[in-house]
């Protein structure tokens, strides 16, 4: 094992009178309903912090607040759970100069859907200070009084950003990227440093990794009264910046799957931070932030990496250098289908290493994923020690199944135990493996399937699948864009044997379950693939293109007169006090069977607002109809003013499923006074007894149907013409007196008659009574 030359390391180690933030961050984990697991990770320097900072900090009190406006939502006390000490690449290699704690914090919380339901999302923050004194790229000083404040002293905001639990109604269910790892190991000038920096995702979101500048916190008291954001971002110590973290040549930098990498060019130490933000369907819906420390230290042993080389199993020697490929075809045996690496290090001929070095192989998949590669592909002992220049041959054979369906690669690597990480190389190897013999599972024609269906109607498609060597076989259905369910569709496998299979799409399109005004085309498709010894997929696929017909849904209104021989739709007419009436028919060309039309009066308004009108709403398929009818009176005059204006709007409604189509139509209406004058009113002046019928009666108004003609005469007589009674102008009554100033005849009916065959021959006088207007004059009687 190499050791690291602990006097020169003695003679940077930090200040006793140091601070002890590391570094950490929040992890927010769904449990069940609307319960969450609230995790921080909080990392303590062992060597330099003081232990009783760990006692002041047995709960953390965090806070949450509202993304969009900084509102505060909760205070949330996290109480401690747990230590554990982080593991080292290289333990011996640290020599108890590095020494970091996990100090695990965890409570469980209930984000309720009445509260945290904003579109922006919300952020957890907890901020603490100080970080160690002697960091090397950012300000962070020690007080110049302990217990004082500093304004030169660095805090750590701790910082999560989390999305709604609600989204459109619907439950939304996340949590947060975790399992971090930490940072263990020291890095040493010159010397490429490398570290997986991702964590896990339980929903399969997408993260990115960016580096970014640490927040500060908003104070630097030990524990700062904080609230909601921004946040300061800490000071960089010249030269040092977002851009120059540590001064590395290539500096600090991540890869966007979480892979820490740089090679350090000074000792000293840096704090940087890293941004998780998390995806899901292309939109961003939380972030996390990472802080921690590096720790670069010179007096790092000197060390060469390995060399690794190859060859095939036909080959006189290894001559394959970083990369190499091979092929096999599926009659190899499986003795036959391996290479052989050799694994050599200058280190094991150098007199300081002893002549000796330690050295292993490992092997990562690199165009696919297996996490379990190394039990397929390696040999049992996979590591050596080397003496003197010796080299040591690993054999690695490969399956005869492909991990995938073309070639693959891995990554062949050898290590050393060089301090704190191992010096590596690797060989890279495309394997080209010949599978099985194999015939795919194929669709019997035709594989295309075009159909279009009424809306309402049903249908079914079939489909029959068939391999030739008999294998079992996978089918399974793949909707574009919809769920099958929802639209009334259906995937049916009917039967299934070795080598066979058969099915049907089924599609019952009634629009009471799916709204196809929406969606009116529909693309399917049904997999089908075997399950062969490797199980490789090599699917066919039948596609079924489905549409399906809508209806022409057009409901008409009209309006008519009560006979229909006028039509008065979204018209103006004008009538006279009296009797209104309408009918009002409304129909559609839609012939399913399923909708009805509705037909209901919208709306009736007016200078006075209408009543006592009757309409009965109506409901009919294909065709509906209604009367309307109003006997209006003089009480809808007011005011003085006799011209009224109306409208009255109907409505006919086709219910169709989800999409009611509907047609209105009005019609306005002025209803004015009726007409009242008396330019042509002259009653008669003479009257008689005689048996000729003629002029026998004194009268204003109609009534002589009753009456017989005048001798001599066929036609009707032809009565005064009397004002018309409205409602500002009425027949009150009628009055005769003789010549002395008797009443002889009075009457209060507009139709009366007087006939004075009991009064004698002579001169009479009348007063008809108006309630505008008085009528006066003789009337002469003979008999």
């Amino acid at each position: 094992m190499k050791k690291f030359l602990c006097a020169l390391l003695l003679m940077v180690v930090l200040p006793v009178y140091a601070s002890h933030i590391v570094g950490g961050e929040f992890e927010l984990i769904h449990i069940s309903g609307y319960t969450y697991q609230l995790n921080l990770i909080y990392y303590f320097d062992e060597l330099n912090g003081l232990q009783a900072n760990k006692t002041q900090d047995l709960i953390i009190h965090t806070k949450i607040f509202r993304s969009v406006d900084g509102a505060l939502m909760d205070l949330v006390d996290i109480p401690f759970v747990s230590q554990s000490m982080v593991a080292y690449t290289q333990p011996a290699c640290s020599n108890n100069y590095i020494r970091t704690s996990r100090q695990y914090y965890s409570t469980v919380i209930t984000l309720s859907p009445d509260k945290y339901n904003d579109p922006g999302g919300y952020y957890v923050v907890w901020e603490r200070c100080c970080r160690n004194y002697t960091i090397t790229n950012i300000i962070s000083e020690e007080p110049p009084v302990p217990g004082v404040s500093s304004p030169d002293a660095s805090g750590q905001t701790f910082y999560l950003k989390f999305p709604p639990v609600v989204k459109n109604g619907q439950q939304f269910i996340n949590s947060s990227p975790h399992l971090f790892p930490p940072l263990s190991d020291y890095a040493c000038p010159g010397r490429p440093y490398y570290v997986n920096f991702a964590g896990v995702d339980d929903d399969n979101d997408s993260i990115a990794y960016s580096l970014t500048t640490p927040f500060d916190t908003q104070d630097h008291n030990t524990y700062p009264n904080f609230g909601p954001a921004p946040y300061p971002d800490v000071r960089w110590a010249s030269p040092y910046s977002i851009n120059n973290i540590i001064g590395g040549a290539p500096d600090l930098r991540i890869s966007a799957d979480g892979l820490l990498t740089c090679t350090p060019v000074n000792q000293g130490l840096f704090v940087f931070a890293v941004k998780a933000e998390e995806f899901r369907n292309g939109q961003k819906i939380g972030e996390t932030r990472r802080d921690f420390q590096m720790l670069v230290v010179n007096g790092c042993q000197p060390d060469q990496p390995p060399k690794i080389t190859g060859k095939k199993l036909t080959d006189a020697g290894f001559t394959y250098v970083d990369n190499m490929t091979v092929s096999y075809a599926n009659t190899v045996a499986d003795a036959d289908r391996c290479i052989e690496v050799q694994v050599s290090d200058p280190d094991s001929n150098d007199p300081s290493q002893n002549f000796s070095e330690h050295v292993s192989i490992r092997v990562i998949a690199m165009n696919f994923k297996k996490t379990d590669l190394g039990n397929s592909v390696l040999p049992t002992v996979t590591s050596a020690t080397l003496a003197n220049g010796q080299t040591v041959v690993f054999r690695i054979c490969f399956p005869k199944c492909p991990f995938i369906n073309a070639p693959y690669q891995i990554g062949i690597i050898a290590m050393d135990d060089a301090c704190s990480l191992p010096m590596t190389d690797t060989l890279r190897v495309v394997v080209n493996t010949q599978p099985p013999p194999n015939s795919n599972a194929y669709f019997v024609p035709p594989k295309i399937t075009t159909a279009q269906l009424y809306e309402g109607g049903s249908g079914s498609w079939p489909f029959v699948a068939k391999d030739n060597d008999g294998d079992d076989l996978v089918l399974s259905v793949i909707p574009d864009g919809f769920v099958l369910q929802d639209v009334g569709m259906t995937y049916s496998l009917l039967n299934q044997t070795k080598g066979s299979a058969n099915g049907n799409i089924g599609w019952n399109a009634q629009c009471k379950k799916y709204e196809f005004a929406k969606k009116t085309d529909f693309t399917i498709r049904v997999l089908v693939d075997d399950q062969d010894q490797c199980n490789i997929v090599h699917y066919d696929t039948a596609i079924f293109h489905l549409k399906v017909i809508l209806p022409e849904i057009i409901p008409k209104l009209k309006i008519y007169n009560e006979n229909r021989s006028l039509e008065f739709t979204n018209k103006d007419i004008e009538v006279s006090l009296g009797h209104i009436g309408f009918d009002i028919l409304g129909t559609d060309t839609n012939v399913s069977a399923i909708d009805t039309l509705n037909l209901s009066l919208k709306s009736a308004t007016g200078t006075i607002t209408p009543r006592d009108y009757t309409f009965a709403n109506a409901v009919g398929l294909h065709v509906v109809e209604s009367k309307f009818s109003w006997d209006p009176t003089c009480d809808i005059f007011k005011d003085g003013s006799y011209d009224n204006q109306y409208k009255f709007q109907f409505i006919v409604t086709n219910n169709h499923c989800k999409t009611p189509t509907f047609d209105t139509a009005s019609v306005r209406v002025r209803i004015k006074d009726v007409d009242s004058n008396d330019k042509t009113f002259l009653p008669a002046n003479v009257i008689t007894t005689y048996p000729d019928h003629c002029n026998d009666f004194f009268a204003i108004d109609d009534g002589y149907e009753g009456e017989p003609a005048c001798e001599g005469s066929t036609t009707t007589r032809v009565l005064p013409n009397a004002p018309v009674d409205n409602c500002s102008n009425q027949f009150e009554h009628v009055k005769i007196y003789d010549r002395w100033g008797k009443l002889v005849f009075e009457s209060n009916d507009r139709k009366f008659r007087w006939y004075a065959q009991n009064e004698s021959a002579g001169v009479y006088y009348y007063l008809i009574k108006f309630t505008k207007k008085e009528y006066k004059s003789s009337l002469t009687v003979l008999h």
